[in-house]
């Protein structure tokens, strides 16, 4: 399992380089993101993070923590999910911030808020290479 998490953050940064970007789906599983729900809350996600972030596993398991914290999910009486793409820059600016998929238009408002509040984010570490990394968060709501 590990080596093909290894494999697939070599296969994500090789092509990165191209025009073309691979932005895998965030899964539990997946060293790129988590999927946020808005039930949880936790120590970590009430605090936001100080120390420095040394690899890119590390920065996005960060990330969905930190725009969660910023996410006022709006209230609905269905379940919903929305999947914000955007583009994290070396300092932690971002930018071309879009929703890429969603089943509740009516919140997808909130959901860009949340990841533009959160900016600037932590700076990218020192050890990935590249200006940029392109990062897809997928916020979910469960009426309750």
């Amino acid at each position: 399992m590990k080596k093909n998490l290894i494999l697939l953050a070599i296969f994500s940064l090789t092509l990165s380089v191209s025009a073309f970007e691979y932005v895998p789906k965030n899964t539990n599983t997946n060293p790129f993101g988590d999927k946020i729900k808005n039930n949880q809350k936790t120590e970590q996600a009430a605090q936001p993070e100080m120390r420095e972030i040394k690899t890119l596993a590390e920065y996005f398991r960060y990330l969905p923590r930190e725009v969660q914290r910023h996410w006022t999910p709006y209230k609905a009486n269905v379940d919903y999910e929305i999947t914000v793409q955007f583009r994290v820059h070396r300092d932690g600016s971002i930018s071309e911030v879009q929703i890429v998929g969603t089943n509740y238009p009516n919140a997808n408002t909130s959901a860009l808020q949340a990841v533009k509040s959160g900016a600037p984010y932590q700076p990218l570490p020192r050890s990935f290479s590249k200006d940029s990394v392109k990062a897809q968060i997928v916020l979910e709501y469960h009426k309750q």
